[in-house]
């Protein structure tokens, strides 16, 4: 049996991060020498988010997903598909008789993820260069992603079930290249996938209720926002702060975690100062991931060694937790609508009242004309805000339209 080396690490750090570690010039300027965090939207009393650049938005909109039988089966069919592969993998896997004849079959594995991981990476990006571009709709881009994510997660789940079946043959146990393919591919695939696709991916094979989701894309990133269940939801990927090609800065140190913790703790500030997160690596991905769950909720970040910088960011806020630092109202005969902001691209709560009686009011909302919801019976829609300049129009059950138009500052 082969000795296990260890490829991937979780652990908690508890070493400071004030220092940079030997041998590592962590950045504290962007290329035009500001102050200002490459990519990194700094939030008072919560964590910090990754955004696309102002100057590379090329499109922004709200989207609404509905049952979709073509997506739906086309992401089952995947599903059975990589099922079948997986276990097709195991029966052939525990009938060789020798650990060549099991090294042969794995490697024959591994060559297919990958195939299909940079297929999906391709399909990735494409969408999202179609969506910035015009080409496709919101909604096209949003059943893009949704496919893109559940078959990123079934390709992982047959990275698994190759880990189980080794881990368990007697006598038998992966080479450490092929612990390092595992790792990288299922670093990889980590980055394909997010809290918000995934809810678009149920939404459109029917098995939850449909919310309005708030979408921003450049010809290579793409950020998702939405509110639901009492929570603030992001999902962004920045593809221009991936640099596969460069050497992994981390790894140069002699304390890659520690350097790890400690660019992380210039983009994230305040979670530092509220407790570390779980770090993880992938392999020789040169992805790093921290993970932690915080008093205001929970950030999953993955960093680029080449880059040094956050190039996939899921984050969720709970809505108590989030300050609402300014008030808009307007008023027509019979209804008056509330505007409660906290950042841009944040959440944004619309509340609308009776004149007449002061209590609240059932209202559809729309944002720019676009569709988000309804107030329901206590008068208040929490959703998100947009960049720039936006009308929010409410329009009561009796007819009755107020509309307030909000500037750009918070």
């Amino acid at each position: 049996m082969r000795p296990l080396p260890a490829v991937g690490v979780i652990l908690l750090v508890v070493a400071s991060v004030a220092a940079p570690a030997a041998g590592f010039d962590t950045p504290s300027q962007t290329a035009d020498g500001s102050d200002q965090l490459p990519q990194i939207t700094v939030v008072d009393n919560t964590t910090n988010h990754l955004s696309i650049p102002a100057s590379e938005v090329q499109s922004t909109t709200y989207n609404r997903s509905s049952l979709d039988v073509g997506v739906a089966v086309a992401a089952g069919s995947r599903e059975l598909r990589n099922d079948y592969a997986a276990t097709n993998f195991e029966q052939r896997f525990f009938q060789r008789d020798s650990e060549a004849a099991r090294d042969r079959l794995v490697d024959e594995t591994l060559d297919d993820i990958e195939a299909r991981q940079t297929s999906l990476e391709r399909r990735n990006q494409r969408a999202i260069r179609q969506y910035a571009d015009g080409i496709i709709t919101a909604t096209e881009f949003l059943r893009q992603r949704a496919l893109v994510d559940a078959e990123s997660r079934q390709l992982g789940t047959r990275l698994e079930r190759i880990r189980t079946a080794a881990g368990t043959a007697p006598g038998y146990s992966l080479s450490q290249d092929q612990r390092f393919r595992l790792e990288n591919n299922r670093g990889v695939l980590e980055t394909y996938r997010g809290p918000i696709s995934q809810r678009v991916s149920a939404e459109i094979a029917g098995a939850t209720e449909p919310n309005a989701v708030y979408l921003e894309a450049s010809s290579e990133g793409y950020m998702l926002s939405t509110v639901a269940d009492n929570q603030y939801t992001r999902e962004t990927y920045l593809g221009t702060e991936r640099d596969r090609d460069a050497t992994d800065q981390f790894a140069q140190t002699d304390d890659s975690l520690n350097a790890v913790n400690t660019r992380a703790g210039e983009l994230y500030p305040w979670l530092y100062s509220e407790q570390y997160p779980a770090v993880q690596t992938y392999g020789r991905s040169a992805i790093y991931e921290i993970q932690a769950n915080h008093p205001n909720g929970q950030l999953t970040a993955y960093l680029d060694g080449g880059t040094t910088n956050v190039f996939f960011e899921t984050q969720h806020l709970e809505l108590t937790t989030i300050s609402r630092s300014e008030v808009v109202t307007n008023v027509n005969q019979s209804a008056r609508i509330r505007i409660q902001r906290s950042f841009e691209s944040g959440p944004l709560l619309v509340t609308v009242t009776d004149n007449s009686t002061d209590s609240t009011a059932n209202a559809t909302v729309r944002i720019n004309g676009k569709r988000i919801g309804t107030t329901g019976p206590d008068g208040a829609l929490w959703t998100v805000e947009p960049r720039g300049e936006y009308t929010v129009t409410a329009t009561t059950q009796d007819g009755e339209r107020v509309r307030v138009l909000i500037g750009r500052s918070v």
